[in-house]
């Protein structure tokens, strides 16, 4: 490995391979196939159960050989249009005929091109078509929704996935299958800002590290591992990533609580309140806590195992070896207010310890919105406690996560 994170997942870093480099171009030549599809299409086709139909297909490989792929796929294309599929330069012409803002130039290119993300099971590729003819309206929505340019990417990813995940599982082949696996490579290649993750069993593999699902959460767990230090770029780099490199063995140890206490993966808070229904100054304060919890779970995120919540706020669970970590989040630290809010996560903390792990293997922490005083500093180092603040997005203080 060329190097790993200082996380204590131990995640290895992208080597940009070159045979990584070759399916990542390959991915991306399927993205410019689909996406050209969709943009000549117009916005009645767009809502076309056979339409949608191909472009899925489209997302999919045959059996990983690339030109077996590509004369597979321009056959869907002629069953598509209704035409024999004699040759590349006929198909072409059938093609721009339907799609007359696609010249046949164009077109042609496209045909010519080897395409394909994954070589998703034949055995659930009727029931995954059947099932997109079924809920056409709500997967053309999908693919709208993922194919705009958003400011705001992760309520777009949240949003499309969310969107998919409540159809419902597949009934394929006396199972029932995600809809991920079959429709995540289509709304990867329809998504201009190359975000939205590819689901497949390797990325499920990598979802388990940090303890988490193949659903809308984990869809959006895999895309916040883009731009991070490991030097990911977008979700095909992404696909490459999970499928080509060497992950270290996750040693997990037992690790019980005691009984009758329930702990829960951090989830995401909404940092929208309602000031109908409290005041507005308790308001602005549990806005900005969950903001500040959000900005924890996030850096915590594919570095330490998912954090755990229950009445308090992150149990860092293994943060070091035998140990784990219990954080109170607190918005301020100065003034009569913010000296008021650190005793309470004193005691909390100490209270919280003594009620749900009463172990002498959890370290204590508060986390801050930015650097304290060097009096707070003081008292909290006296107490044993340690001390967290976010500096931009960086994590800094008395100890390193």
């Amino acid at each position: 490995m060329s190097g790993e994170s200082s996380g204590g997942l131990g995640l290895p870093k992208y080597h940009r391979s070159k045979d990584q480099q070759h399916w990542v171009a390959s991915k991306r030549r399927t993205a410019n196939l689909i996406q050209s599809l969709w943009t000549a299409a117009g916005q009645t086709l767009r809502r076309d159960p056979a339409f949608l139909c191909l472009l899925v297909q489209c997302g999919w490989g045959n059996s990983g050989r690339r030109e077996s792929t590509r004369r597979w796929r321009n056959q869907k294309i002629a069953e598509y249009l209704k035409v024999e599929y004699l040759s590349d330069e006929q198909l072409a012409d059938d093609l721009s005929s339907r799609l007359k803002s696609l010249p046949v130039s164009k077109s042609l290119s496209l045909l010519e091109q080897q395409t394909g993300i994954t070589d998703y099971y034949k055995a659930f590729r009727p029931a995954t078509l059947k099932f997109v003819k079924q809920h056409a309206d709500s997967v053309a929505l999908a693919f709208r929704r993922v194919n705009a340019v958003s400011p705001k990417v992760t309520d777009k990813i949240r949003e499309v996935a969310t969107l998919i995940e409540n159809l419902g599982d597949i009934p394929a082949a006396r199972r029932h299958v995600s809809p991920f696996n079959g429709l995540t490579p289509v709304l990867s290649c329809l998504d201009p800002q190359c975000r939205f993750p590819i689901m497949n069993g390797r990325t499920r593999d990598l979802l388990r590290r940090i303890e988490m699902k193949p659903d809308k959460d984990g869809i959006v767990a895999l895309f916040k591992l883009i731009g991070r230090e490991l030097g990911v770029k977008d979700a095909y780099e992404l696909d490459e990533y999970a499928f080509r490199e060497q992950f270290p063995t996750l040693k997990r140890q037992a690790h019980k609580f005691d009984a009758g206490k329930s702990f829960k993966d951090v989830g995401f808070k909404s940092e929208i309140i309602s000031i109908a229904q409290i005041a507005a100054k308790k308001a602005t304060v549990a806005k900005l806590h969950n903001k500040l919890i959000n900005c924890l779970n996030d850096y915590l995120l594919w570095r330490q195992m998912t954090a755990k919540e229950s009445k308090f706020d992150a149990l860092v669970v293994r943060w070091k070896k035998g140990r784990d970590l219990l954080i109170e989040a607190k918005t301020a630290s100065e003034g009569p207010a913010g000296r008021s809010q650190v005793r309470q996560a004193i005691g909390q903390l100490y209270d919280y310890r003594f009620t749900y792990m009463p172990r002498n293997d959890v370290d204590l922490a508060i986390l801050l919105q930015k650097e304290p005083s060097a009096h707070v500093q003081k008292l909290l180092a006296s107490l044993g406690i340690e001390l967290l603040w976010f500096k931009g997005k960086a994590l800094k203080g008395t100890i390193q996560l």
